[in-house]
């Protein structure tokens, strides 16, 4: 790992550590973050803006990614983990993705997510 990787990897462990703890990540997220949805996703493409990282919450109000990996890949950092969420219609989904940050000047200026962490571990570049 160089020393910009390691710390990629340590502000996407941060970004996820103060989610879990319900504080605040706007120091750790450009204000432009670019959130990319694959193209399978119900409203595939990108959005513009830290706030879209929110709109999950729109479907799933509970929502909790428990993380169980992060990857180094550079820049990019895969981290795989544990979703859960209840709708409100009271189902409950868990899904088991994984999301690529890119992390520039010691923050997350691009986020990336996949159905499956295979996907995004081959999308950075790490088999």
């Amino acid at each position: 790992m160089t020393e910009m990787s390691e710390e990629a990897v340590e502000v996407a462990r941060e970004i996820h550590r103060r989610w879990a703890a319900g504080e605040s990540t706007a120091g750790l997220i450009a204000e432009d973050l670019e959130y990319v949805n694959p193209p399978y996703a119900v409203e595939s493409g990108t959005r513009v803006g830290r706030r879209s990282l929110g709109r999950i919450r729109e479907v799933y109000p509970d929502f909790r990614f428990e993380p169980e990996r992060f990857v180094d890949a550079g820049e990019d950092v895969v981290v795989i983990g544990t979703s859960t969420g209840t709708s409100a219609s009271g189902v409950v989904a868990t899904m088991h993705p994984g999301y690529i940050w890119t992390i520039r000047g010691g923050k997350a200026v691009r986020f990336r997510w996949f159905n499956d962490p295979g996907e995004a571990l081959r999308a950075a570049g790490v088999e």
